[in-house]
């Protein structure tokens, strides 16, 4: 079941700071975003009464559902950090925002690879040289005309 809550209007939740009121009506008492540190995660959470470490990873959707995609560093974390590592997943970014059920360990779920152009490549030949004849050009004599003008082999006509 969804854990819902008012959120902000924002529409850019890859900004970890919009997640903050969040944390704090969820009663986290310390949190700090580390977005722009690239370590694989949004914010780090530490809730000074019991302990507990999450390292949180915020995903928007401008829908009520869709894709989720992690970039290879944060699913390297999610894989390291298991016992700490959350995903926090805001639907309906672009009206009201709700913050759903926080899910630990996401990596425990079937992800998917996807595999991006990276690159082109064009050979400097096919850009330098003309297009080359690969077949020998067929003959345009008939079989009657070599025979007639082919000379016999001991010299006679």
């Amino acid at each position: 079941m969804p854990l819902v809550a008012e959120a902000p209007e924002v529409t850019d939740w890859l900004n970890a700071q919009a997640l903050l009121p969040f944390l704090q009506e969820a009663q986290v008492e310390r949190e700090f975003d580390v977005h722009e540190k690239n370590l694989g995660y949004d914010v780090t959470s530490l809730d000074v009464n019991s302990g507990e470490l999450r390292l949180i990873e915020v995903k928007g959707l401008g829908a009520e559902s869709g894709t989720i995609l992690l970039t290879p560093n944060e699913r390297r974390v999610a894989e390291d950090r298991r016992d700490c590592y959350w995903l926090y997943v805001v639907t309906n970014c672009n009206t009201k925002p709700v913050l759903q059920e926080p899910i630990k360990d996401p990596a425990r779920f079937p992800w998917h690879e996807v595999v991006k152009v990276q690159h082109y490549w064009l050979e400097v030949n096919a850009m330098t040289k003309p297009m080359q004849l690969r077949e020998r050009p067929p003959s345009y004599t008939t079989g009657q005309d070599q025979s007639r003008s082919a000379k016999p082999a001991n010299g006679e006509r």
